[in-house]
């Protein structure tokens, strides 16, 4: 997912438009789905559905948390939290079984709710959803389930089950990370903290605590290594036999550092068995830490930057020997939603850095919407998918961030800049789309944005890029960005009277086609614009007033 859309603020078109279950879907299925679904509320500790009850409904959660649960020997047995995006109540649905498990409201949570015969409609009609449906089924992965399970381990899934741990102590203990590997090793620790805890969420929830204090704390026992040797290790250097086997201790070296802190360390002493080769011969906690810590050494960039996909194959092939097969199908879910979160604070922080750039040069915010509207309407105009559509929209909004470092006499200079001006002006979108390198699966939007400024013809900037060569997105994207040059006042355009001139749509299309006959353009992109350009001056006329038809068209 690329933009903040689960968030209770949004509205309920773009929250489940933008839902991972239904992102594939056709806008007038969206609409239907959003026309059938009902909103309710329920306090904490409320039940949704109970135990044995018929299935009337399929839900999804837009705000708050849900604990999954079970009787199990009369004992109340915790299988699963989930939080916001999340569906769950699909089974008894799909099997046509009373319910399986009892769900209930773990904070004040807001649902958005499917019955039984709208949902039975909706999947038999369509296949997409059916298949998302069944995966999400298939998803349901608590340990729980897994096998006949030791009552030490049944311990573990007691919702009567009450443990807490000291945080004032955990960023002093942070501190051997540093020394043991920079912070390099601190930032991989708490990635893999949080990542195993989100994991143990789905898997066995009652455990998350310890299982983040862990993953923050699972790598102290390096402190005991030469860090040259760590650092080797950390970048995938072939080791010696020697070598290798000092690593083979750091996890009860780690654990042994704990031991003055009673609580902490029967807390997680797990962590001395971190090592085993199959997970069979780990604890449950340490079975769902292995897949997290693992992936993360093979997809970081600060160890052996395999990438995201190629680090869950080398997950996935070691899944029923070394990794517990559930633990590795919530891993997959989890970096799914584990990206989305880092996408989502990252662009956040675009977004202010847009708003930021506003009170600098208050034309290039207002000009990116404008870039972003007439770029969805070529891109609606083609009939373009969904996932289409939302890159035109955050590359438009973020295309020109990198001018908050163009000063702002160049960004507001009443005349033509000089060549000087000009070349640093230029840098605008490399810049850019560095931003976006920087956040998680955002290399082909960076790309899209880094050529916003190509020419068809091969003369445009900052690669020379020519033709098919410029990614299409950034094609229709350059049209966009000079048709809103042209209609938007500017400061180095004036009318008689020294105000601000923006020209009229047809004078606009001229100008542009004149551009399009040099090659400025995609000619095939250009008469679908031509299309939708034509459409406006019959409506407001060659001269029409486009300041206020933007802001119609907005609503």
């Amino acid at each position: 997912m690329l933009e903040s859309s689960l968030t209770p603020e949004t509205n309920i078109q773009a929250f489940i438009a933008n839902n991972p279950l239904f992102y594939s879907l056709p806008g007038d299925v969206i609409e239907s789905i959003v026309e059938k679904v009902q909103e309710r509320s329920y306090g904490v500790g409320e039940a949704i559905f109970e135990e044995g009850k018929l299935g009337d409904s399929f839900y999804i959660v837009r705000k708050g948390q849900v604990r999954v649960t079970k009787l199990q020997g009369g004992e109340e047995m915790v299988l699963s939290e989930l939080g916001e995006g999340e569906g769950f109540g699909e089974m008894a649905l799909l099997i046509d079984q009373p319910r399986t498990a009892t769900v209930k409201a773990l904070s004040e949570v807001s649902l958005l709710v499917l019955n039984r015969e709208d949902f039975t409609v909706l999947t038999r009609s369509l296949p997409a959803l059916a298949e998302k449906m069944n995966k999400l089924l298939t998803e349901r992965v608590s340990l729980l389930d897994s096998a006949v399970v030791s009552e030490e381990t049944l311990g573990k899934f007691r919702a009567s089950r009450s443990f807490t741990l000291d945080y004032s102590s955990l960023e002093l203990l942070m501190k051997l990370n540093e020394a043991a590997g920079g912070r390099e090793q601190v930032e991989h620790c708490k990635e893999c903290g949080q990542l195993a805890r989100e994991m143990s969420k789905m898997l066995c929830p009652m455990v998350s605590e310890e299982i983040l204090f862990a993953g923050y704390l699972h790598e102290i026992g390096k402190v005991s290594l030469p860090n040259e040797l760590v650092l080797r290790e950390r970048r995938g250097e072939e080791l010696t036999e020697e070598e290798r086997a000092r690593f083979t201790v750091v996890f009860e070296v780690a654990v042994s550092i704990l031991q003055p802190n009673p609580s902490l360390y029967k807390a997680i002493n797990f962590l001395a068995k971190l090592g085993a080769e199959r997970n069979s011969d780990m604890p449950l906690e340490a079975q769902i830490l292995k897949v997290a810590d693992d992936y993360l050494h093979h997809a970081s960039p600060h160890y052996h930057n395999l990438g995201v996909e190629k680090a869950l194959k080398r997950i996935k092939e070691g899944s029923g020997t070394r990794y517990n097969p559930r633990a590795v199908a919530a891993l997959e879910k989890n970096i799914r939603k584990f990206t989305e979160v880092r996408v989502d604070s990252q662009l956040s922080i675009l977004r202010m850095m847009v708003l930021a750039l506003d009170r600098k040069d208050n034309y290039t915010y207002r000009h990116s919407l404008d870039v972003r509207d007439m770029a969805l309407k070529i891109v609606q105009k083609l009939g373009l998918d969904r996932r289409a559509q939302e890159y035109t929209r955050i590359g438009a909004e973020m295309h020109d961030v990198g001018k908050i470092y163009v000063d702002e006499s160049i960004l507001n200079a009443p005349r033509k800049l000089t060549d000087e001006e000009f070349t640093i002006m230029k840098t605008h979108a490399a810049l850019s789309s560095e931003f976006l390198y920087d956040i998680p699966g955002m290399d082909e939007l960076a790309a899209i944005v880094r050529a916003h400024h190509e020419k068809f013809d091969g003369t445009g900037y900052p690669d020379g890029l020519a033709g098919e060569n410029i990614p299409y997105l950034a094609r229709i994207m350059t049209i966009a960005d000079v048709w809103s040059a042209l209609t938007t006042p500017r400061v180095y355009r004036l009318n008689k009277d020294g105000s601000r001139k923006a020209f009229g749509p047809a004078k606009a299309l001229s100008i542009m086609d004149e551009m399009n006959q040099n090659r400025h353009f995609d000619p095939d992109l250009f008469e679908v614009f031509r299309v939708i350009v034509n459409e406006i001056i019959e409506e407001i006329g060659p001269d029409g007033d486009l300041t206020e038809w933007k802001l119609k068209s907005k609503d």
